[in-house]
This record gives C-alpha cells, structure tokens and sequence, in this order.
C-alpha cells in the first residue's frame, strides 16, 4: 500500500527502549481505508523493527470497514477503533495503545511495560 510505504520510508525512529521482555508480541489491527491506521501502523512497524522485535512477532490483522474480519479476532478482542495495537508477554495481554499515542510510541510502550515511573 503505497501510503503505508510512503509513512514508513518517512518516519525517523528517535528513540529507543531498554528492557523489552525477549518475548513481546504485537497484534495490529488497522484498516487500509482508516486515514489514523495510515500514519500510525507504519511508525509502530518501524518501531518495532529498530527495537529489533521478531517479524514472527508482529500480527497484522487487517479489518473491513465495520472492524471485522473472517477469523472474527477484532469481535473477540473487543477491538472498536483502528488502529489498535495489542501488546503480549509470557502469553498475557500487557497494554494497548489505541488510535494513536498519547506522547510517542516508545514512550507509551515504555510505560505500558512499567520501564518507567
């Protein structure tokens, strides 16, 4: 998707996180269609690769416009706006960050892992 790519090849990672549990998992659900999924699941993505996170970690789940899809894992998730990012470790659910960031990516994953006060 062109956008995607356009935001991705754009966006400069500033910072970085130390003490990510070796086993973090993320679930992207976006939609093509949603302008915030545009902008915000390239810098996630980008993100995520500098902080060296596994693709074999990462799950893009994308929704139809009414946030569905055939498995049924936005329903099941109780996902209700894109793009919702759905942060994993030891197999628990550990923090969202829904739409977009409150203060920057790294920011906002740092305290949903409690790596700062």
């Amino acid at each position: 998707h062109d956008a995607f790519k356009k935001n991705y090849d754009a966006y400069e990672v500033t910072a970085g996180i130390d003490g990510l549990p070796a086993d973090l998992k993320v679930k992207i659900l976006f939609g093509t269609w949603c302008h915030d999924s545009e902008r915000e699941v390239p810098r996630m993505l980008k993100l995520l690769t500098a902080l060296g996170i596994k693709e074999d970690n990462i799950s893009l789940i994308s929704l139809d416009i009414r946030k569905d899809e055939p498995e049924g894992r936005a329903k099941a998730l109780d996902v209700r706006y894109t793009p919702t990012f759905i942060f994993y470790s030891d197999g628990h659910e550990i923090g969202r960050i829904v739409e977009r960031p409150d203060v920057s990516f790294a920011n906002d994953l740092s305290r949903l892992l409690g790596l700062q006060p």
